[in-house]
């Protein structure tokens, strides 16, 4: 059976790199992108259970790349430190699995993506 694969995508390198690390020690294979434009060209070239991705990014936010991801998406939880009520009403109407406040539990993290990865089977 092989590692289920997560795309982490963040502007901030130490959230990026953590949430990368703490995911691989828990056997999932994992990929990075700094930004929207990155996971977005990431997701169309490469097959992914789960993508966990901060919604206010440079650029291309969160939301807006999982309203151009297509059909089906993989599952998305979006990550976000900010009340932007307009963009995560956004993210429910486009599908996003789960909404995430940070700084987030990791453990709650962790249930939320493997309760993403199933739902992709």
């Amino acid at each position: 059976m092989r590692p289920l694969a997560v795309l982490v995508v963040d502007d901030e390198p130490g959230m990026r790199d953590t949430l990368a690390a703490i995911l691989e020690y828990h056997g999932y294979r994992v990929a990075l992108a700094a930004d929207g434009e990155t996971a977005f060209t990431a997701v169309q070239s490469e097959s992914f259970d789960v993508v966990v991705m901060d919604v206010k990014m440079p650029g291309r936010d969160g939301v807006s790349v999982l309203q151009d991801m297509g059909n089906p998406p993989p599952q998305v939880i979006l990550m976000t430190a900010y009340a932007l009520e307009d963009r995560l009403r956004a993210a429910v109407d486009a599908k996003a699995f789960a909404i995430v406040h940070k700084p987030f539990e990791t453990r709650r993290m962790l249930s939320l993506v493997c309760d993403a990865s199933k739902a992709n089977r």
